[in-house]
């Protein structure tokens, strides 16, 4: 009998333990803002604008608009969203801007330079760019 409970609670356990994971991959699939790949690089020099879509994540462009990537920042830029300029930093001065390292994004604000560290990167493809802006 304390066999079948014990097997029985491991059972339950583990039936738990797997619906969680499951509502997490579902609420990952259903983020467009959740990155599918975090560690795409685009040259310093070739960065040409951005649009935040929130004080965690915005869309850098490079090459004119040819090329876009979704950032994820952390900690989150307050009022992000509402920059008319803001910086990319090549922290580790290879002059690439990545989803790994040291790298940047910068801004002021009330008169002092905020900074928040980039966690990671995802160039788009035309497809995915769309789902991401939510059109």
């Amino acid at each position: 009998m304390k066999n079948a409970i014990l097997l029985l609670s491991v059972l339950l356990a583990a039936c738990a333990s797997s619906d969680s994971m499951v509502q997490t991959r579902h609420k990952a699939q259903a983020d467009p803002h959740v990155l599918k790949g975090s560690s795409d690089c685009i040259s310093e020099s070739v960065v040409s604008g951005f649009n935040a879509l929130d004080d965690r994540h915005l869309l850098l462009y490079g090459s004119g608009s040819r090329r876009v990537f979704l950032v994820e920042i952390s900690p989150a830029c307050f009022d992000l969203k509402y920059r008319n300029t803001l910086a990319v930093v090549d922290g580790d001065n290879n002059g690439q801007i990545c989803g790994f390292g040291r790298d940047t994004v910068a801004f002021e604000q009330f008169g002092r330079m905020e900074s928040c560290r980039i966690m990671g990167m995802e160039e788009l493809s035309e497809e995915r760019r769309l789902e991401v802006l939510g059109k």
